[in-house]
């Protein structure tokens, strides 16, 4: 950094021991030992160069100023960025297309430093607060061989989908091992969408592709359709999306006392014993879209 910024670094550049210390722990070790790791200062926000991030988010925490209350309590550029070491660095996209696996992942990062640090409760809220800036108008993946650049969306509706699919798999120490060895196993390669889709079908013997693929190649989000006969005590329910194979277990009825249903493209009924502006969804789990009828 410039010889005048010094003082200024010393104090806030200490989050990096925390930053790999919290990444160490979900993906293994730094993935760049022998180049080291470097943090260089610059007259723009900053990026992710491999083994020297560059900086320059005025020494403070949250993102050139910015960021909610959570985001405020770490440097953003410092966290964010150097993610990219592990997912994007270390793990590449084979073609520009699928650059959720870089900016997605390392968004996930962010919520995993978050959770690391202060709990799985500040890591849903950090997480959740990036919907109302998602547009859902492009599909996260663009066209192959062509040198597309995604929208915006890959970065907070990728993460959002990774928080998704962990609640799917609905066990953690089940889901840190599988990210774990997912990194582990495509480190230092070149990969696309259908890979992380195999490999996550493989470890879990489940068929997720259609859920990868209503995320990630459609612009629209799952819709739990809910229709009420309040008179019966019953409620149907199925997912409007675009994958005709999409299923995906969802937690809904009371918070602390959810209840998974098994949701297809299909109409199934259960009883319910909740009125309609009592039967919740937990879309702090899954991002989904809720229609009560």
């Amino acid at each position: 950094m410039l010889p005048e910024d010094l003082e200024k670094a010393k104090n806030q550049f200490v989050q990096a021991r925390g930053m790999i210390e919290a990444y160490t722990h979900y993906f293994g070790e730094y993935p760049f030992k022998k180049d080291g790791y470097k943090l260089i200062e610059v007259p723009y926000s900053g990026m992710e160069h491999q083994t020297a991030v560059t900086y320059g988010n005025g020494f403070a925490n949250g993102y050139l100023g910015r960021g909610n209350e959570i985001g405020q309590r770490f440097d953003f550029i410092i966290i964010h960025e150097s993610g990219h070491e592990w997912f994007g660095n270390a793990v590449s996209a084979a073609d520009r297309s699928d650059m959720w696996i870089h900016e997605g992942w390392t968004n996930y990062l962010e919520s995993l430093y978050v959770e690391y640090n202060w709990g799985k409760a500040d890591a849903l809220k950090y997480i959740n607060a990036a919907k109302p800036h998602i547009k859902n108008e492009r599909p996260i993946i663009s066209p192959h061989d062509v040198y597309a650049t995604p929208p915006g969306d890959q970065y907070p509706k990728s993460s959002l989908f990774l928080n998704t699919l962990r609640s799917v798999i609905n066990d953690d120490p089940r889901w840190f091992k599988l990210i774990h060895d997912y990194f582990q196993q495509f480190k230092y390669k070149n990969i696309m969408t259908e890979d992380v889709a195999q490999f996550f079908n493989q470890r879990t013997r489940t068929d997720l592709t259609p859920i990868f693929n209503q995320y990630l190649r459609h612009p629209a989000i799952p819709v739990l359709q809910l229709k009420f006969d309040e008179e019966k005590g019953t409620v149907s329910y199925r997912w409007k999306v675009d994958e005709p194979a999409f299923a995906m277990p969802v937690r809904v009825g009371k918070k602390d006392n959810w209840q998974i249903i098994r949701p297809t493209t299909e109409w199934q009924t259960m009883p319910t014993s909740l009125k309609k502006d009592d039967f919740g969804v937990a879309t702090d789990l899954y991002y989904v879209n809720v229609d009560k009828q």
